[in-house]
This record gives C-alpha cells, structure tokens and sequence, in this order.
C-alpha cells in the first residue's frame, strides 16, 4: 500500500462518532489499550478481534526488538462499538532504521510492503521519521494530518505503544 492510498484509508476510516482519546498523541501499553478500546464495549464482537491483531503486530515487533513506536489509530479508537479497522504505523527514527540487524531489517520491508487489512483488519505503514532528516517538517505534517489534527471536525487522538515491550509490563 503506498503513502497516498495509506492516506485515503485513515481519512476514510474517521466514522462520525466521536474519539476515545481527544487530538494528540497518548501513550500506553498494550493493556491500556485493552482496557481502553475493547473492555468498555463488552457487546461488541470486532472489538476484540482487532485488539488480537494488534497484539500480534505488537509480538512479531518486539520478538526482532525493533526500538520503535506503534500508532495505534482508525475506527478502533472511536466509540463504535463495532469498528471496522484499526490503523497501526510503525515509526523509526533514522539512526534505528541504519542501524537494523538483517532480521530487523527485513521485517520492517516486510511490514511496509505486505498489507494486512484483508486478513486482519489493519492498515499498516511503516515510516522512517526524524528530526534529523531533511523531510523531518514535511513528513512530520504529512502524518499529522494524516490522523487528523489539523482539522476541527476530525480531531481525534493517537494511541502509541513505544516498543519493545519488557516482557510482563
């Protein structure tokens, strides 16, 4: 999935009801997420569907220890109760994406290049985003307003899951 169809998704996937999160980034874990997105709707059958696929996203990432955050986004973080997706863009910064291991490294192409929404529901994208970097300001207000912040009728927030994950936290 390329940048612009990425972009498209996570437009078309803001639904009418409102966020659980207001605008701006919110970190947590996996459990609060879970606590957040999936225990307050116990009717709700997609919930924990989605919520599997997140943890699954989250294991494959913290099995080859990529040091990256997770955004968590879409329909999941709405009050639906039965959401259709979720979005998950995987973030490096530019000093971790040179410095992956073979096995890091393909995973991360392998995360880039392979869309999961079919079988799991998610859109995923995986970006290389740094202060450092000459697209830095470019890149930076491609995806915030990607997820909506710059827009009043939109406004939602972000969940992020810095990653890897100490096992049992």
């Amino acid at each position: 999935m390329g940048m612009e169809e990425f972009a498209l998704a996570v437009v078309a996937s803001r639904p009418a009801l409102p966020p659980l999160l207001p605008m701006g980034f919110h970190s947590t874990d996996l459990a609060g997420l879970q606590r957040l997105c999936v225990d307050y709707f116990p009717g709700s059958m997609a919930r924990p569907r989605l919520m599997s696929s997140i943890s699954m996203v989250v294991t494959l990432i913290n099995r080859v220890s990529i040091p990256s955050r997770l955004w968590v986004a879409g329909s999941f973080l709405t009050e639906t109760p039965e959401p259709v997706d979720c979005s998950l863009t995987l973030v490096l910064v530019d000093s971790v994406f040179h410095g992956l291991a073979e096995e890091q490294r393909e995973f991360f192409d392998w995360y880039r290049d392979v869309p999961l929404f079919e079988k799991y529901r998610c859109y995923n994208y995986g970006i290389v985003l740094d202060a450092e970097r000459a697209d830095y300001d470019a890149m930076s207000a491609f995806w915030l307003r990607q997820y909506g912040f710059h827009d009043q009728q939109r406004k939602a927030g972000v969940a992020e899951l810095l990653l890897p994950q100490v096992s049992g936290a």
